[in-house]
């Protein structure tokens, strides 16, 4: 995660981007690249989940990214193949529990399986999934993470 300040108009506000400085430098910080903006006054190294206000642009753009690269996914398609039919439910990496009880905002989404495989068009995410809670920012499997920060830098502003 990168910290810039930005100039809304009514003055600097610190935001938080997965996009590198030197790419942000190059191309500059778009919208559904900001993930979240934090609150005036907040400590630049001590950052509290009421600090973190989420970016709706962002979250359409990550719902988006896991909606059509989840088929890509090790993870969730090993976890279809267990279960059969029924649901799958992708974690947020940072989750202490992943083979226990997940906190609801470590849940950032569903898929339905049928048969061992995802269901095509079947992702739901979670509104109570946060991008940042008291165990960080949010982890995303290799395989979305990196198509995420594809349809992010392949967006001009």
């Amino acid at each position: 995660m990168f910290r810039y300040q930005v100039d809304f108009g009514s003055g600097e506000r610190n935001v938080v981007s997965l996009l590198d400085p030197e790419w942000v430098y190059e191309h500059g910080l778009g919208p559904e690249a900001v993930i979240a903006v934090l609150r005036g006054g907040a400590e630049a190294d001590v950052v509290s989940p009421a600090d973190v206000q989420e970016n709706g642009p962002f979250l359409r753009v990550l719902s988006r990214a896991i909606f059509e690269h989840a088929d890509r996914c090790d993870l969730l398609r090993r976890e279809a193949e267990i279960q059969g039919s029924g649901y799958v439910y992708l974690l947020d990496g940072r989750t202490p529990t992943p083979g226990g009880r997940v906190p609801p905002e470590d849940i950032i989404g569903v898929f339905e399986a049928r048969d061992g495989a995802l269901v095509a068009g079947s992702y739901q995410h979670n509104p109570r999934h946060r991008l940042f809670t008291n165990a960080g920012w949010f982890r995303l499997p290799a395989e979305i993470e990196d198509a995420l920060q594809a349809r992010l830098r392949s967006v001009t502003w």
